[in-house]
């Protein structure tokens, strides 16, 4: 018995291990949320808070710019691959959500998805991708923060909470889209200071590993307490869930321990994770803006049909796009570009 408890036991070290599962485990909880099920009550109750996924995405994100950026490239380099990941996605996808959700010209198409009408006040698509680049583009200044010494690592933590505890009571000050982001940004930044953790070999010293499960058990107290002002304490349902991310994230590892079969399916899903984002985007969009409407009775059957949907033509666009990127790469080397 002790020998499967060791096999299946948390640790820090599988987060980067388990990066990909992760990231697939988080976006079908989004599609979840944002798709709704009204019928299935169980999946319902899950599906609500399927927003912390998103954290987990930040947490991640910042744990894998941590380890890009220790590779020491050059900062064109890493800017380069970054935005090249996203960006002819975001364009490419970009042109059926302006073309049948927004009828954007040219002009309003450019500004949309530079990103640039997210923080300016003009039209934008959806806030995690404008959000996400603006934390690529900190990520080097942060992480050189971040190496500088213990003591200045764990304040840059302690400041960004309190930030995030700012945003949280003022939220009325900000818009919706605005207030998903900046109260995420701890999410960001412990994923880099966790990657700089395990890097440095500290994942098994007492103050990190106790350090993680109190960040858990904080949460869970946080939570308990807004439970029963559910609705009534919105966004500090969501701060709870932030400290409550250790354990979603020691569960969906653990799961990956459990089964093969899931990590494929999962693996498969973190990998194409960006693509599947941005094509749900379009039916959450439609949806949302009344473009598209979901009869009742259809309501949950529709929601795993979207799910799915959006899941496999995410994994064929995300195959497509490495296939082409593939020979290009292939085709530059062979004449010397």
């Amino acid at each position: 018995m002790s020998t499967v408890f060791q096999k299946f036991k948390f640790t820090l070290n599988d987060i980067p291990t388990y990066r990909s599962e992760l990231m697939g485990w988080s976006i079908l909880w989004i599609m979840a949320l944002h798709f709704r099920f009204i019928t299935i009550k169980p999946l319902g109750f899950i599906a609500q808070y399927g927003f912390s996924g998103v954290e987990i995405f930040m947490f991640v994100s910042g744990l894998g710019l941590y380890y890009s950026l220790q590779k020491r490239p050059s900062l064109p380099t890493f800017y380069r691959k970054r935005l090249f990941r996203i960006f002819p996605t975001y364009y490419l996808v970009g042109v059926i959500a302006s073309l049948v959700l927004f009828g954007d010209n040219l002009q309003t198409y450019l500004f949309r998805y530079s990103t640039i009408g997210f923080w300016t006040g003009g039209p934008y698509f959806e806030w995690y991708i404008p959000s996400i680049v603006a934390c690529y583009l900190a990520a080097p200044f942060l992480k050189k923060l971040l190496d500088s010494r213990w003591s200045f690592s764990l304040g840059i933590l302690v400041i960004c909470m309190l930030a995030s505890s700012y945003v949280m009571v003022w939220h009325p000050v900000f818009d919706r889209s605005h207030f998903f982001c900046y109260y995420r940004i701890p999410a960001f930044v412990t994923g880099m200071a966790c990657a700089k953790w395990l890097l440095e070999g500290k994942s098994q010293t007492p103050s990190i590993k106790y350090g993680y499960w109190g960040v858990a058990i904080a949460g869970m107290i946080v939570f308990a307490f807004c439970f029963p002002f559910h609705y009534v304490v919105y966004e500090f349902k969501y701060y709870s869930l932030f400290f409550l991310m250790p354990i979603f994230i020691a569960f969906f590892c653990t799961v990956g321990k459990v089964s093969k079969a899931l990590n494929v399916v999962f693996r498969s899903m973190g990998n194409a994770s960006l693509e599947i984002y941005l094509i749900q985007c379009l039916f959450f969009t439609a949806i949302n803006n009344g473009q598209l409407t979901v009869s009742d009775t259809w309501h949950d059957d529709i929601t795993l049909s979207l799910i799915a949907g959006c899941s496999v033509a995410g994994i064929l666009l995300h195959l497509f796009l490495e296939r082409l990127w593939s020979l290009s790469r292939h085709a530059n080397r062979n004449t010397g570009v």
